[in-house]
């Protein structure tokens, strides 16, 4: 297994930046927590939108699993709209670990969330 390389938050796309700060203010979570989600986003898809992980079910600019999906605010048919599948991201943090911050510690601990 290779060893993982932590991916930089300056090279996301402008527009998936622009498209988590929009979920922000649509999912009412602080500004504060902009970092931590870049950070993650950064990880899980490098900002693709609708990158699909070929060993698993994980799709998306935060990598949700099919169980998932529902968390997009229309499901599967969320996956290619760079908004949506930010806030489903968001919503998945705020469900299991109630805080961006939380979530990365986590990512960084195990190197998933």
């Amino acid at each position: 297994m290779g060893r993982w390389v932590e991916k930089s938050v300056d090279d996301l796309p402008p527009s998936s930046v622009e498209a988590l700060r929009t979920a922000m203010r649509q999912e009412h979570v602080p500004d504060d927590w902009f970092n931590d989600l870049a950070w993650i986003m950064a990880q899980e898809s490098e900002g693709k939108v609708d990158v699909h992980n070929p060993s698993s079910s994980a799709r998306g600019l935060f990598q949700l699993t099919r169980v998932n999906y529902s968390l997009n605010p229309h499901g599967a048919a969320s996956f290619g709209d760079a908004v949506d599948e930010c806030r489903g991201g968001i919503r998945y943090i705020k469900q299991r670990y109630h805080t961006a911050r939380e979530a990365r510690a986590f990512w960084q601990a195990h190197h998933h969330y």
